[in-house]
């Protein structure tokens, strides 16, 4: 098997579980729908409110999906047969960070829906700087959440672990897509925050499968 089927089974076997469950999507869905209201009511439903109570959203719908990549092998004892799957373990990292892109970009969708409709934004005038926008953000999320949803693997409080650890990491990331966005739907340019969102998740991509590796050996 090449490197691409390796990555492309891992992945095919996240999205096929989610398919059939379809409890991590419902759990990340309402827990940025409540978020999104919880904050439109306290913030208000003004337009400019809009980028920070998605991306506020988006951070904590994160936080709870992420440790689901794992939570299948630790709760049928089936880590060790992944870990056993032919080729390095960063094809396993690989494979889980596209299945968690896959879902993040289908929630981001949602989301984007959603508050265009709740705060009356003109989503598909300002359309193509934020798909741009979602896809550094959602690359940024799924390159650290999938790193540590090994580090988290045999914690047993991994769900209450999970925020302590994520929310620093990824704030660079919210901060610079709730800044972009803001331009964006203003209609200026943010050069600065692009590049931080690039080197951030480009650094990510580089380092993340390499620790992923080396957390994810047996003890």
């Amino acid at each position: 098997m090449t490197t691409i089927d390796r990555v492309a089974a891992v992945t095919s076997k996240e999205l096929l579980l989610e398919w059939r469950g379809r409890q991590t999507a419902t759990a990340m869905g309402m827990v940025a729908l409540l978020v999104i209201l919880f904050l439109g009511v306290v913030l208000g439903s003004e337009p400019a409110r809009a980028p920070a109570v998605l991306w506020v959203a988006m951070g904590f719908a994160t936080v709870l999906g992420i440790p689901r990549l794992t939570q299948a092998e630790v709760e049928q004892q089936a880590l060790e047969t992944l870990l056993l799957y032919p080729g390095s373990r960063e094809h396993i990292y690989w494979g889980k960070f596209l299945a968690l892109v896959v879902m993040l970009t289908a929630l981001l969708a949602f989301l984007w829906a959603l508050v265009g409709v709740l705060f009356n934004i003109p989503i598909w005038t300002h359309l193509p700087a934020l798909i741009g926008i979602g896809v550094l953000g959602v690359i940024g999320l799924a390159a650290i959440g999938t790193l540590l949803a090994g580090v988290v693997l045999h914690v047993r409080a991994r769900e209450l672990l999970m925020p302590l650890l994520l929310l620093p990491l990824a704030l660079p990331v919210v901060l610079g897509c709730v800044r972009l966005t803001e331009a964006a739907l203003a209609g200026r340019g943010e050069g600065m925050w692009l590049v931080v969102l690039g080197v951030f998740g480009l650094t990510a991509l580089l380092v993340c499968p390499i620790l992923f590796e080396v957390v994810m050996e047996e003890p």
